[in-house]
């Protein structure tokens, strides 16, 4: 008899429950991630020629800097660093005759390096000097735009503030140092000059 009442009961329970809406439910699984501090640089052009460096007076020409930067920007170079407080350091290498006997003059007195200095900046924030020695800490994050035909995300160079003027010099204790000394009152000695200009960036941490 037992059994019976069971098999009843049961039945009456599945009707029930067949008969009812099922509740809504849902779950949310949380996505967590990350992006590093980084920074990068690249550039159109890696190599270019200037004019002669110097007038009828074999003297350097003063437009040297302004023509340096010049061609700087016309390479569209492109850096970013995406944190707060990334490290940015420009390096010029002075100009140096192929073939030189050191970093003092040479026969008959003639200068055979010339020293200039350039500021940068992107999108008008400053960057570095290579009048300065070091690199320089960037407070805000930089070029987060990537479109090389804005010329907001090219760094700009120009003619430095301090020791801008490009000059013939001497007895620098490395071709990118800022103690190259001025020597205005020397020539240029004859041949085939060159330099580099390097940007380093170093991510925040």
């Amino acid at each position: 008899m037992k059994r019976i009442i069971l098999a009843a009961s049961t039945a009456v329970v599945f009707a029930a429950t067949a008969g009812a809406a099922s509740a809504a439910e849902s779950a949310t699984v949380q996505i967590n991630a990350e992006v590093a501090s980084k920074c990068g640089v690249s550039a159109t052009t890696t190599q270019f020629t200037l004019d002669e460096l110097t007038g009828a007076d074999a003297k350097v020409r003063s437009a040297v800097t302004d023509e340096i930067a010049a061609k700087l920007n016309s390479a569209k170079i492109i850096p970013f660093c995406n944190k707060a407080g990334s490290q940015v350091e420009v390096k010029r290498g002075v100009l140096s005759r192929v073939g030189n006997t050191g970093t003092g003059t040479t026969t008959g007195g003639y200068a055979q390096h010339v020293r200039y200095n350039l500021d940068t900046s992107i999108a008008g924030l400053a960057l570095d000097s290579t009048s300065t020695a070091g690199a320089s800490n960037v407070a805000q994050p930089f070029g987060g735009h990537t479109s090389a035909s804005d010329a907001n995300t090219h760094i700009k160079f120009v003619k430095a503030s301090a020791q801008g003027d490009p000059v013939a010099s001497s007895n620098g204790s490395t071709p990118t140092a800022t103690d190259w000394s001025s020597l205005t009152d020397r020539r240029l000695i004859a041949g085939t000059y060159t330099g580099f200009v390097t940007i380093e960036l170093t991510p925040a941490s």
